[in-house]
């Protein structure tokens, strides 16, 4: 039994793939090349007096105008660091501590931060570093199909073993997850990770609650576990009285006339945020995944990876043999709107991320309006917990036991397109594993569609039922 203290060496939690890896001796060179006077006959970077783009303007939905000007658009078209771009780096730094807060003094090793194409890049390869062939990997069920897709094939050509740890409307259960490791057999090592989304988990929306956070962490303690924190919907929390006009898209796009305002906004909305799991994070076994997908852009493609610098740094050996570098046009962008639209300050993005909540607490509440109208809830023909972020519905059908055929056989013709609950079951097998459940995204549809969707999904559910009444 592990006795609670920092991780100071994580080197036998790496893959012999991971521990491979040496650094890029043309990467090494980046930060070199900006040195004062250096003339650099090195680095490979095409000339930009070759580039055909001269600057980059960008229109704002409230009508203003960002200008990113020359020498900042010739930047974003060259070669840039690893990691991201230092003033990228710089705003994204303060925005961690000021909402997950400092690296605390417990840790062997400071935490430090990694700008990528997106978190699901990211999160591939962390698992790369992480889970060797033939290991095992704890995972929630259900489970975002996007993780699976990076599992799936490892378990399948490499023998990695997903075992699922169940979840309620509340997270993680500790209690099944306690009965897992302490049931572990004893001739088998025990898996170096757990992966989870902790706030609006997609398929199922759920929410982990502060009192959860804490008994998994102490879990991961005792069990010496590495978490993957993928938290996509962390700014998706619907929290109360924050912002009572932001339900409307407007409230999205109007003019900022004042700073003072908005940044209080923001930090109204921090504080009503549930932890995170790296805001508890005393021994350096979290590894935090961010996207701004749900709260800037999601063709932008940026995310981040936040733990532990030796976790990170394995990641980021990993992205200099592959994709080199955040794209820089979309970290000019992001910077654009830090600069330009939330003042440098991390409570700008905070005010803004506060909105973009409000708006889908909107659409939630539209949804299950539609669910009403059309008596999906009343008349028990769908079961749901309420999410209390994100963008889905995750819906048991208790009349119906196989949800996959409803879809495929009356939804397609009927034009209501819903996905089907076994593809977020880890282990499930198509033909055998029956599920009843399907997951719904509101965060589209206007409340017409919703309203059509929400009869045209009752229609399929009565035909389904009749048909398996027969069989």
């Amino acid at each position: 039994m592990q006795t609670a203290k920092p991780i100071t060496d994580y080197t036998p939690r790496f893959t012999a793939l991971s521990l491979a890896r040496k650094p890029s001796a043309i990467r090494a060179l980046q930060p070199l090349m900006a040195a004062p006077g250096m003339i650099s006959l090195a680095g490979g970077l095409p000339n930009p007096a070759t580039f055909p783009v001269a600057n980059v303007q960008l229109t704002l939905k409230d009508g203003a105008v960002i200008n990113l000007g020359e020498d900042a658009t010739r930047a974003a078209l060259q070669y840039g660091p690893t990691p991201g771009h230092p003033d990228l780096q710089r705003f994204l730094g303060e925005l961690q501590t000021a909402v997950h807060g400092p690296t605390p003094k417990s840790h062997a090793h400071p935490r430090t931060l990694c700008v990528a194409n997106g978190s699901q890049d990211l999160m591939a390869k962390a698992i790369a570093a992480l889970v060797a062939p033939g290991e095992a990997i704890l995972v929630e069920s259900p489970c975002y199909v996007g993780t699976l897709a990076i599992l799936r094939p490892l378990a399948k050509a490499n023998g990695v073993k997903l075992v699922e740890v169940p979840t309620d409307a509340h997270g993680l259960v500790p209690t099944e997850l306690e009965k897992i490791l302490a049931g572990w057999p004893k001739d088998t090592p025990l898996p170096k990770a757990l992966y989870t989304v902790p706030s609006g988990g997609n398929p199922s929306g759920s929410m982990a609650t502060l009192e959860r956070r804490k008994a998994i962490y102490a879990l991961l303690q005792r069990h010496d576990l590495i978490l993957l924190e993928d938290d996509p919907y962390y700014y998706l929390q619907f929290v109360k009285d924050v912002h009572p006009d932001a339900a409307s898209p407007t409230a999205l796009t109007a003019p900022l006339t004042d700073a003072a305002a908005e940044a209080d906004l923001g930090d109204a909305f921090r504080r009503q945020l549930v932890p995170s799991y790296l805001s508890m994070d005393t021994d350096g076994r979290v590894l935090r995944f961010e996207s701004f997908s749900k709260v800037v852009s999601a063709g932008l493609r940026l995310g981040l990876v936040t733990g532990p610098q030796p976790l990170v740094d394995r990641i980021a050996l990993d992205i200099q043999a592959t994709s080199l570098q955040p794209t820089g046009l979309s970290q000019a962008v992001f910077l654009a709107l830090a600069h330009h639209r939330w003042n440098n300050d991390p409570r700008g993005f905070l005010a803004h991320a506060a909105k973009v909540a409000a708006f889908y607490h909107g659409r939630r509440d539209a949804m299950l309006k539609a669910m009403d109208d059309t008596g999906l809830l009343r008349d028990g023909l769908v079961e749901l917990d309420v999410p209390q972020a994100g963008m889905f519905l995750w819906m048991r059908l208790p009349g119906i036991r196989d949800a996959g055929a409803l879809i495929s056989k009356y939804a397609m013709d009927r034009k209501v397109l819903l996905l089907p609950g076994l593809e977020f079951l880890p282990n499930a097998v198509p033909g055998v594993t029956e599920c009843n459940l399907v997951r719904a995204t509101y965060s589209t549809a206007s409340d017409e569609q919703m309203r059509e969707g929400m009869k045209r999904f009752r229609e399929c559910i009565e035909l389904a039922m009749a048909d398996e009444a027969k069989q």
